[in-house]
């Protein structure tokens, strides 16, 4: 360990007991509301004491008095309650079933990517029966844990004062628990309790219940600090920081966070900000809970409430209690069907811009990781969920409510099963992930990547999952989403969704895998088919004709995309797809000025193509870029920092581009500028524009590579305005990178370290000659 490392580690220690010392002292003297809170972060930041030292006695036994004094302050009826003891009995119960759901994941067979068509379905037949199976296992087990928890906190604190249903939601009620996921749920109370003139002791009863079952959870050493939201803990202050991280703490079965825009759990949110300016409890009456569902309480309280307990499944406690909040969410919901329909398809239209398939299979190019819960498990349920909804059909399960799709003839058997396989990959995709790494992580992927051109994370999900089943997936998750972006498929309800070929070329691309749309390429060609090429046939010629460039035979690919302007095709995005490939196959074949006439042509059409807004500015931003690439090659540097600049602001205007997608691009902008720069002797401009470049890598832990190339250019820069010192510190900063990944057999061979080290003997000579 360094001397740095052990520093921040002493100050880390530091904090942390400073931290543990007020939240425990703040528990004596604030009141109930945030007393219990207070409470509640004393038993986080004392666990994550424990954990970060399990070996450090005085830390143990911190945790044990504070938990002794945690039953005293709520008025527990067994004092002598070892709410450690228990918390040891819920892990022995949650590894078991981890166990289990690992094994029973290792039996599911991979399903062959040329698999003969008549053993297909039923391969996939049997990998939904098992997820189905494996799902329900989970979830049982999942609620037996909670149910003996909840046990354990009645007998602490002693019989109840009225009847209660702990009722569980989010993926627990959809039956898609993991065995690491939150436990969110709310307590409902018997109707007629508010009435009663021992309401407030009732209410107060409930609310300590929750903290004893909250520490309990938390002593498990599976809740990461932020969800407590610590404010010491937050270090922002400004705009785009990031909040603290907790890389200590494996996230499992742990409580909602705190935070306003989450607090899915009964204590709800105990902090008012300025925007919101009132608390929100889960503890209430069936009536009471059931006014969250009111569209002017959503509103106000604008954190998907409605949406959450809409769909629930009962835990623990009276069942009658349960049931009569389920039939009241439907009587609410029939009443004001309009009103709840509007709601979810105002949802779902966000839904749709936020998890669009292919934007989401395309942001992985900008990154060495992948959101896998994002990118694949919602990309599919929030919208099998907002079909149940919108066909009033009751049951949370999107198993469920794919079958009763079915047998509501509102799709068929074939779309039944092609959703329903996909569920179940979703499934089987995020547990993987979440075993794997025994923690509810969803960053798949590498850390840190060293060389964007080896990007491996399309790799990893096809190698862990297999080709075809992401595929398929991608290709019925993409199918599902063009249905509901039809307003009148929504109107009339029902639909039918069938995998073409077209689908399968463009889950191809996507997934970058080229060696196999070579071969589906082949076999189509083989194939009989009528004479007048149909839009799908030319969109799958498109896909090869990208596959070649992407392959580096910008030849073959230039060949397949002169051939569109023969057969004049009447596809606008096509069209404008097809000139974006061919001036970069120009480029790429050293054709600058052809590529540059043809690219002054092509502006010119994009303006009479019928495309939205958005597609026109990537297209005339893309058309831009490779300007500027050829003109950088034919040294005409002001005018290629002119397209670049172009092409800057025109990436900036595509509303369908997420930001990180935008702000790497925009990075590469800002490094052919820069470079120009450098070429005209502008250094202190390239330096500016560098460090511009460098922010944003750094802002999205971009490849470790691009970020060199900034360090590179910066010593440069440095040199020629003779700044040897800072140009060394940029050389040796390159060097510095690039040792920490290049293996050290192949550092010698290394033509980036060859160089960096030239640079650095040569500041280091001139720093000799200066003195």
């Amino acid at each position: 360990m360094t001397a740095t490392s052990q520093q921040s580690d002493l100050s880390w220690k530091q904090e942390l007991i400073l931290a543990k010392k007020i939240y425990k002292e703040r528990s004596i003297k604030d009141n109930s509301i945030t007393k219990r809170l207070s409470l509640i972060r004393s038993a986080a930041l004392l666990n994550a004491a424990v954990t970060r030292q399990p070996g450090n006695e005085k830390f143990k036994q911190s945790l044990k008095d504070f938990c002794s004094d945690l039953l005293k302050t709520v008025g527990a009826k067994i004092l002598e309650a070892d709410l450690l003891n228990i918390a040891e009995q819920v892990k022995q119960m949650a590894t078991e079933m981890r166990e289990e759901a690992k094994e029973s994941l290792k039996m599911l067979k991979k399903i062959p990517y040329d698999v003969p068509k008549d053993e297909e379905k039923p391969l996939e037949k049997e990998k939904i029966e098992s997820m189905k199976t494996i799902q329900k296992q989970v979830t049982l087990q999942y609620k037996n844990i909670m149910k003996y928890v909840s046990v354990r906190c009645e007998d602490i604190m002693g019989n109840p004062p009225c009847k209660y249903s702990i009722t569980g939601m989010g993926s627990l009620a959809r039956c898609e628990i993991t065995p690491y996921s939150d436990f969110e749920h709310i307590i409902l109370l018997e109707e007629g309790a508010q009435e009663k003139d021992n309401y407030p002791e009732v209410l107060e009863y409930f609310r300590w219940f929750s903290v004893v079952f909250q520490t309990i959870i938390i002593n498990l050493q599976e809740t990461i600090i932020p969800s407590v939201a610590i404010p010491s803990f937050k270090h922002v202050t400004e705009p785009g920081e990031k909040e603290f991280f907790d890389a200590y703490t494996k996230r499992g079965i742990s409580f909602d966070w705190i935070k306003p825009y989450a607090c899915h759990f009964p204590l709800g949110r105990m902090e008012k900000t300025n925007k919101k300016p009132w608390t929100t409890e889960f503890i209430k009456p069936v009536s009471e809970m059931l006014t969250y569902l009111d569209k002017d309480e959503d509103l106000r309280n604008g954190y998907n409430i409605p949406n959450v307990i809409i769909t629930t499944s009962p835990v623990y406690g009276d069942k009658q209690i349960h049931q009569q909040f389920c039939k009241g969410v439907k009587d609410v919901l029939r009443s004001d069907k309009r009103s709840s329909d509007e709601r979810v398809l105002q949802q779902l239209d966000e839904d749709l811009k936020n998890f669009d398939t292919f934007n989401s299979l395309g942001a992985l190019a900008v990154g060495s990781t992948c959101d896998i819960k994002r990118l694949v498990y919602r990309t599919s349920t929030l919208f099998i969920s907002a079909l149940g909804r919108l066909n009033s059909i009751d049951d949370g399960s999107s198993f469920a409510i794919i079958d009763q799709l079915n047998n509501n003839n509102i799709i068929d058997e074939q779309t039944a099963h092609l959703l329903s396989y996909a569920i179940a990959v979703s499934c089987q995709v995020r547990m993987m992930v979440y075993i794997e790494k025994e923690s509810q992580d969803d960053d798949f992927g590498e850390e840190q990547l060293y060389d964007a051109s080896n990007n491996k994370v399309y790799a990893n999900l096809v190698d862990t999952f297999g080709e075809r089943s992401m595929m398929d997936y991608f290709a019925i998750a993409y199918n599902l989403q063009k249905v509901l972006r039809d307003e009148n498929i929504l109107s009339n309800s029902k639909f039918n969704i069938t995998l073409k070929p077209i689908d399968k070329f463009k889950m191809l691309h996507m997934l970058e895998l080229h060696n196999r749309t070579m071969i589906e390429w082949k076999c189509y060609l083989q194939e009989e088919r009528s004479s007048k090429l149909s839009k799908d046939d030319m969109w799958i010629r498109y896909y090869v004709a990208q596959m070649y460039c992407l392959m580096h035979q910008p030849r073959e690919s230039l060949l397949m995309l002169e051939w569109f302007e023969e057969y004049d095709t009447e596809d606008p995005l096509l069209k404008a797809k097809v000139m974006r490939y061919k001036a970069r196959c120009l480029n790429e074949l050293d054709r600058f000025q052809e590529a540059l006439q043809f690219i002054g042509r092509a502006k010119c059409e994009v303006l009479n193509l019928n495309l939205s807004d958005s597609d026109k500015y990537i297209l005339r931003s893309d058309l831009a870029r490779i300007s500027g690439q050829c003109r950088y090659a034919l040294k005409e540097f002001q005018r290629s920092m002119d397209e670049w600049v172009e092409s800057s602001v025109y990436i900036n205007r595509a509303d369908q581009l997420d930001v990180a997608r935008k702000e790497i691009y925009k990075a590469g902008c800002f490094q052919f500028i820069a470079l120009c720069l450098y070429e005209i002797g502008e250094y202190d401009a390239a330096i500016n524009e560098t460090k511009k470049r460098l922010r944003i890598y750094e802002q999205y832990n971009a490849a470790v590579k691009a970020k060199c190339s900034c360090y590179d250019l910066l010593g440069l820069c440095h040199l020629e305005k003779s700044e040897y010192e800072k140009s060394l510190h940029c050389f040796q900063t390159k060097l510095d990178l690039s040792l920490q990944f290049v293996p050290s057999e192949e550092q010698n061979a290394d033509e980036d370290i060859k160089k960096a080290r030239a640079s650095i003997q040569l500041c280091q000579m001139m720093l000799t000659l200066k003195c």
